[in-house]
């Protein structure tokens, strides 16, 4: 499988936390921390919430090389065979780290797991909404093109899309788009259309969530022509009301109009789910057969932030894959 939208902070595992709090000397009830979404989210503020202790122990630079060595461990003993992990650099600097420091952590960290268990990964680097963050958005860009093909791949936009607007961070896009540093953008989530709209105005080539693109039929239209990617996480967006239900994920729909769209776990240990459980939720939710599946993982090669001689070598190891008769892929 291949892994396209999944944060670093939300996908912590209860025993990554248990060492990380030993490594940063907190003395913690681990069974008293609240590492999932419960029924007391009413929505994607009340989510993002959840983020806060898990970044609270992401503040060195030994805690950022285990917890990025940690995930993509998991993520390969998922049958996961390329995975793009995101976080915000910025988030880490309460300790005194600086926004490079934190990226070569992460990297280093995704190189011993890349050593041991031969997974490919890359990094994406998070812009965030919020007050006062444009100075630190910034200096994210500059980072990334620091390390832009040196095991960062590209830009996001993520946090609170309610009070914070896609249109504010025009000036953080044109700056990436003059660097030539692609970037996704969470969008389309917690609002309607408008936010999408902004995002592919900006240059964004993939959307992260972007459900509520639905609501638009000329900017169905639009990302269907331009084949703009959308970074679909039915779990998540149902912990986030930002659908009703799983059903509501309109996953039918896309597939319908042959949307360019893969399926994303998000954030493993706040949503409870991993990519392969996600693909069995959708398949039972919404008869997702054999060669849907297939659909969906070649979307993925096609969205991936990855040049094309080695979209080529991941398409094979795909389709090699689905001829295999004992894969449960």
């Amino acid at each position: 499988m291949i892994e396209l939208h999944c944060h670093l902070d939300g996908s912590l595992s209860k025993e990554d936390v248990v060492y990380l709090c030993r490594l940063n000397h907190k003395e913690v009830d681990i069974d008293k921390v609240k590492l999932s979404a419960d029924k007391s989210v009413r929505d994607l503020t009340d989510y993002i919430a959840c983020f806060e202790f898990p970044i609270s122990l992401l503040q060195t630079y030994e805690s950022i090389v285990y917890a990025t060595y940690s995930l993509y461990k998991r993520l390969s003993k998922q049958g996961i065979l390329y995975a793009e992990v995101r976080f915000a650099p910025q988030q880490s600097l309460r300790q005194g780290l600086s926004q490079e420091q934190v990226v070569q952590a992460s990297i280093k960290g995704l190189e011993m797991a890349k050593q041991e268990t031969g997974i490919a990964g890359q990094l994406i680097l998070c812009l965030m909404r919020g007050v006062n963050t444009h100075e630190a958005n910034f200096e994210t860009v500059d980072v990334a093109e620091k390390y832009l093909g040196m095991g960062v791949c590209a830009l996001d936009l993520a946090g609170a899309e309610i009070p914070f607007p896609t249109s504010d961070y025009a000036k953080e896009f044109s700056l990436a788009r003059n660097k030539g540093i692609p970037f996704t953008i969470h969008a389309g989530e917690a609002v309607g259309p408008q936010s999408v709209w902004e995002a592919v105005r900006f240059g964004a080539v993939r959307i992260g969530h972007g459900i509520h693109a639905m609501e638009d039929p000329q900017l169905m239209a639009f990302i269907q022509s331009a084949r703009i990617g959308l970074e679909v996480c039915p779990t998540s967006e149902v912990d986030t009301h930002c659908i009703p239900s799983y059903e509501a994920c309109p996953i039918p729909e896309f597939f319908q109009r042959d949307l360019l769209f893969c399926l994303g776990a998000d954030d493993m240990t706040i949503s409870s789910i991993t990519l392969p459980e996600e693909f069995k939720k959708a398949s039972k939710a919404f008869g997702i057969d054999a060669d849907k599946k297939k659909k969906l993982l070649l979307n993925a090669v096609e969205m991936a932030f990855l040049d094309g001689e080695r979209k080529d070598f991941l398409r094979e190891k795909v389709l090699k894959k689905f001829q295999d008769p004992d894969d449960e892929f």
